[in-house]
């Protein structure tokens, strides 16, 4: 069994969003981590991409200010910061409640979802699978400014005495 890392357990980590593109386009999602792939997680070796398995008990929750993937025992595994997500994106998780989920390392090519996904592939078996996935109602909303905080402006001053 593979250790399980909780999700601030400082490990760089991004995420890309993507559609992948099919007779019916579906949201997709690439976690560049260096964080090793769980034991369990389904190896797609020489599955065509459009066919890719679920993994079960997995799901994928994106926060207000992250990207979050969370075992079937509920410990985050891998976190992100939220990457771009476009309307189409969103609106095609929400109704199909999933999304593919790609687990690519670090060593991968961070630039575009589809080549990542590409280079990892040739380098090897490709980690990946589909996973019910949750947007929570908050997300990508910037965090509430309290009254003693330092005002988001920059003037140094206390919110409350600049332009709260």
């Amino acid at each position: 069994m593979s250790t399980i890392r909780p999700a601030g357990s400082g490990r760089d980590s991004t995420a890309v969003a993507f559609m992948r593109r099919f007779a019916a386009p579906r949201a997709g999602l690439v976690f560049v981590s260096s964080v090793p792939p769980p034991s369990d997680w389904p190896t797609n070796d020489g599955v065509p991409e459009g066919n890719l398995g679920h993994a079960l008990g997995w799901s994928c929750e994106v926060r207000r200010t992250d990207v979050l993937l969370i075992n079937p025992l509920g410990e985050g595994i891998v976190k992100a910061p939220l990457p771009d997500l476009d309307h189409e994106w969103l609106e095609n998780a929400r109704r199909d409640t999933s999304s593919a989920v790609y687990l690519v390392p670090a060593s991968a090519d961070e630039g575009l979802a589809e080549l990542s996904i590409i280079a990892a592939g040739r380098a090897g078996a490709l980690r990946a699978a589909t996973v019910r996935t949750a947007i929570a109602d908050d997300h990508g909303r910037a965090e509430p400014v309290g009254r003693n905080a330092p005002c988001p402006c920059g003037s140094g001053k206390k919110y409350k005495h600049c332009h709260g």
